[in-house]
């Protein structure tokens, strides 16, 4: 599993192209452990090939994504055709400590997890 840092957040994002078009599939939850597992299949990543039909080859792949010591999460009811627009991941500071956010929209977040850090892998099928 790679480590999410702040000096690879932003590549990270920009990569998974903001995980736009991306849907969640499995949240998994281990309260014992403090945290949460969630696997995205996502629709954009890397960089796109225009192809001879003129559509994009989109180097749709799955990610699964561990967030530990997870401080807060708050997540609605998520449907098949809930999909990601574009996700929001920040480092910020609560009580002088200093977090990692994901949410998978700004301003109205279908899950947003609040924890200690990030680890991920692509999954092979």
């Amino acid at each position: 599993m790679i480590l999410i840092t702040k000096d690879n957040l932003l590549s990270f994002i920009d990569y998974y192209h903001s995980f736009h078009d991306s849907y969640i599939t499995n949240i998994n939850y281990n309260i014992k452990l403090s945290q949460i597992e969630i696997i995205i299949d996502v629709y954009w990543s890397g960089k796109p090939k225009l192809k001879e039909d003129m559509t994009y080859e989109t180097n749709k792949t799955k990610i699964k994504m561990v967030f530990n010591d997870v401080k807060q999460c708050n997540n609605k009811e998520i449907f098949l055709w809930d999909y990601i627009r574009k996700a929001f991941m920040k480092y910020i500071k609560i009580k002088n400590e200093e977090f990692i956010c994901f949410a998978s929209d700004e301003k109205e977040p279908l899950i947003y997890i609040v924890c200690g850090n990030i680890e991920y892998d692509e999954l092979k099928d």
